[in-house]
């Protein structure tokens, strides 16, 4: 039986303006929507798309550095963005080895890899959007 293969790519993003940018590298894991209330008020929208991706293998590359930090839920997770054009970037949960990236913050939207496979708290989802089709076993 052959190794599994390891996805080591290093993916490139960034936020609207240009001055956060990013790099990561390692294991995609779980690409996702989420429909919580709260993610629906931090897009502006009714979904908002994530990624994780291992934190040793990102690295801020854009002049403004690394995005600004709030903290969404003080002392377990905090929320990147750009505080010259406000575009969402990056999740964090304190002390987690990964970094949520949203997928729509990377500059190749056609990585097969990327796609979501699941979406989060459906019963806080618009009605009028189609819902993405679990192709993943989760366990959010």
């Amino acid at each position: 039986m052959s190794e599994p293969v390891i996805d080591t790519m290093a993916r490139t993003g960034g936020c609207l303006c240009g001055k956060i940018r990013f790099t990561v590298s390692g294991e995609p894991d779980y690409p996702h929507v989420c429909s919580c209330r709260h993610c629906q008020k931090r897009a502006g929208g009714p979904i908002q798309s994530w990624v994780s991706f291992p934190l040793k293998g990102l690295n801020w590359t854009g002049e403004a550095d690394e995005p600004t930090w709030f903290d969404t839920f003080p002392g377990e997770t905090k929320r990147g963005f750009c505080a010259t054009c406000g575009s969402s970037v990056a999740a964090f949960d304190y002390g987690d080895t990964h970094i949520g990236i949203n997928l729509t913050a990377f500059d190749d939207q056609d990585d097969p890899l990327l796609v979501p496979v699941n979406q989060s708290f459906r019963g806080d989802a618009v009605t009028w959007l189609p819902q993405v089709p679990d192709t993943q076993q989760s366990n959010s």
